[in-house]
């Protein structure tokens, strides 16, 4: 089950997002690729009901997500629903009207634009949630979410944890603040064992290749996720919050 994960579709990316942007010509064969795949696209929020049991997984199943909410995503966006798909779109509520990034109208445009788009939360400011302390963490999360409800004027039910990083802790204030899905990254397949509160996704960047994303519609191209966090995942994540209180004693 492919997760892809874009970023900013952009001829020009902007500064620090050169890696995560996606040129809009090699956008529109991965759109190519997906809407001949013979796969359904479907929502995370979707997704994760089927997790719990609560809905049937259509055949072949595929599921293509936005992080932070460039205003590129909008035509994105538009590229994949003229292809009989849908997408996930997870904004980053305290950049909404930065330069280069969606406007208040521009996040309703987009929540209004098809019952097949999904408008899900990524936090206010985009830390990362598991190394900050968890009433911050709280408010991070929910405050993303009630200012999304409010802009868009309806339920906002998926969060995306940014930079994939949480811990089971955070996981719990997700569920907590009502959300009904999650996406992480992991870069790896998902599964019907998968958590639906961190669902694998797999990041797509601008070194990816068109047959990169046919591989991964095939099945393969990446591994299947584990039903336990990597050690290295660990490891990576005891470093960070290392250099973190290190940073946070000398200021």
């Amino acid at each position: 089950m492919p997760v892809l994960l874009y970023h900013s579709v952009n001829e020009r990316p902007a500064a620090g997002q050169e890696i995560y942007t996606v040129t809009p010509a090699a956008f529109r064969e991965h759109a190519r690729a997906l809407a001949e795949s013979g796969r359904s696209a479907i929502t995370v929020g979707e997704y994760a009901s089927v997790l719990r049991g609560e809905r049937y997984l259509p055949p072949r199943p595929v599921i293509i997500t936005f992080d932070d909410g460039f205003a590129d995503t909008r035509a994105a966006v538009e590229v994949l629903l003229d292809g009989g798909l849908a997408a996930s779109v997870f904004v980053t509520s305290g950049l909404i009207g930065l330069e280069g990034m969606l406007t208040r109208d521009g996040v309703r445009e987009l929540a209004g634009l098809s019952r097949r788009v999904e408008l899900g939360a990524h936090t206010v400011t985009h830390p990362r949630l598991d190394e900050i302390g968890p009433a911050r963490a709280a408010r991070e999360i929910g405050g993303s979410r009630s200012a999304l409800e409010q802009i868009a004027e309806m339920p906002v039910g998926s969060f995306a944890y940014p930079h994939g990083a949480y811990d089971r802790r955070v996981r719990e204030l997700v569920a907590e603040a009502g959300f009904s899905a999650g996406a992480a990254v992991k870069n790896a397949l998902s599964h019907s064992r998968d958590d639906p509160f961190a669902l694998a996704r797999v990041t797509i960047t601008a070194r990816t290749t068109t047959r990169q994303v046919e591989a991964l519609l095939s099945g393969s191209g990446a591994r299947l996720v584990g039903s336990r966090e990597r050690i290295r995942t660990r490891g990576y994540r005891a470093v960070r919050r290392l250099r973190r209180r290190t940073l946070e004693g000398v200021a």
